[in-house]
């Protein structure tokens, strides 16, 4: 049976966090668009809304993204595969 590596570990949680990320990634941008609102007074036209929120979106799923591949390619590299 083969011991598992403290740096798999590690970049497995950097994995599930980054999917976790890109799952959620419109609840994430809703929830700042709505605390930018609150902070612009509460109102805002529609059409600067949408623009806030699909920029917001767009920002969680690329972090989410890079997190899930860095966090995929470091368990890859970090496990030794033998025959």
């Amino acid at each position: 049976m083969q011991k598992i590596n403290l740096k798999s570990i590690i970049f497995g949680a950097i994995f599930v966090l980054g999917l976790i990320i890109l799952i959620n990634s419109v609840n994430l941008g809703s929830h700042e668009t709505t605390n930018i609102i609150k902070a612009n007074g509460g109102s805002m036209d529609t059409n600067k809304y949408l623009i806030y929120l699909e920029q917001s979106i767009i920002k969680f799923r690329f972090a989410g993204s890079i997190l899930s591949m860095l966090g995929g390619l470091g368990v890859l590299i970090s496990t030794n595969i033998k025959s």
